[in-house]
């Protein structure tokens, strides 16, 4: 099975998950560059995790919307915000 990490630099604890979950193929995208809007989407791709920090909303919802019109499942991931306002 082939799964997609869209965002972030360093993902390895997301790719040893979804290794673990038995995706024996992993696609990342940093989602720095202007061009992975315009890239083509993998074939095969089967579940999508967006690192929502990491990415512009135009990416995310470019492939929010690929994923639902090719039924990929899909996780999104943020970062705990640190400091701030306390709660």
């Amino acid at each position: 099975m082939r799964a997609m990490i869209i965002g972030g630099d360093n993902v390895m604890v997301t790719r040893r998950s979804l290794e673990a979950s038995g995706y024996a193929d992993i696609v990342h995208w940093s989602g720095r560059k202007r061009s992975d809007l315009r890239r083509d989407m993998p074939c095969g791709v089967v579940h999508m995790v967006i690192m929502l920090n990491f990415v512009n909303h135009n990416l995310a919802r470019r492939m929010k919307l690929l994923a639902q019109q090719q039924q990929i499942s899909v996780a999104y991931v943020g970062r705990k915000q640190h400091g701030g306002m306390p709660h």
